[in-house]
């Protein structure tokens, strides 16, 4: 009985701290669609997203390559690394990243290719390894809005210190809030010791409180 009254008060309070946190981030991050300014880096990294039948780039797909062109045309960098494998449909997002940003008049000879990753912790690894590999120390990473908080912590996990957050917004993609809200349960799942602290702390103050005021009694 007594160990149910001590647990019960602890499991609601870190359940509470997930469902605030979760909301937080939901609210945050939805408030994220608006560009940012740029400062000069090495190379401007756009991450993968889906590929539709024919390969052809889905919408946000499609806005992370325009983002980026832009970026390039602006001279954010000099190089641009494409990056994403083979999804549901072929072929690589990287290889439709390089197509579509030809076609936007960036040359081809600025273009490096990561088209074997399948998320966004394999591209964070294996862009490192390319930047390494070229020197570059300093990069602009292209991707959506809501998915640039967590995508700069697994970068900066990977070996990064100096990520320039090149967002890019959404207007046409009807999903938004339902993707925003997966990137929140993401943000909870990766940062899990955050809210799950703040939660045992506010259990224990709550069975603190309850011990003092049984005693006054």
């Amino acid at each position: 009985m007594a160990l149910s009254a001590t647990v019960k008060p602890l499991a609601v309070s870190i359940v509470a701290a997930l469902i605030l946190y979760i909301a937080y981030q939901f609210v945050s991050l939805r408030s994220q669609n608006s560009l940012t300014n740029v400062a000069h880096t090495d190379c401007i990294v756009i991450l993968g997203a889906a590929v539709w039948p024919g390969g052809l780039p889905s919408f946000v797909l499609r806005d992370r390559i325009m983002r980026a062109a832009e970026l390039y045309h602006q001279g954010v960098a000099d190089k641009i690394i494409c990056s994403g494998g083979v999804g549901t449909y072929p072929p690589a997002e990287a290889e439709v990243e390089k197509q579509f940003l030809m076609k936007a008049g960036v040359a081809e000879d600025d273009i490096i290719m990561e088209a074997a990753s399948s998320s966004t912790s394999e591209q964070a690894v294996l862009i490192k390894e390319i930047c390494d590999r070229e020197g570059f120390k300093s990069i602009a990473l292209v991707t959506s809005f809501y998915h640039e908080r967590r995508a700069s912590q697994l970068f900066e996990s990977a070996g990064f210190t100096n990520i320039a957050d090149a967002r890019c917004t959404h207007e046409r993609v009807e999903d938004l809030n339902f993707r925003v809200a997966r990137e929140a349960l993401a943000l909870a799942i990766m940062n899990w010791w955050q809210w799950g602290v703040l939660g045992l702390v506010s259990g224990i103050l709550f069975l603190g409180y309850q011990s003092v005021r049984h005693r006054e009694r």
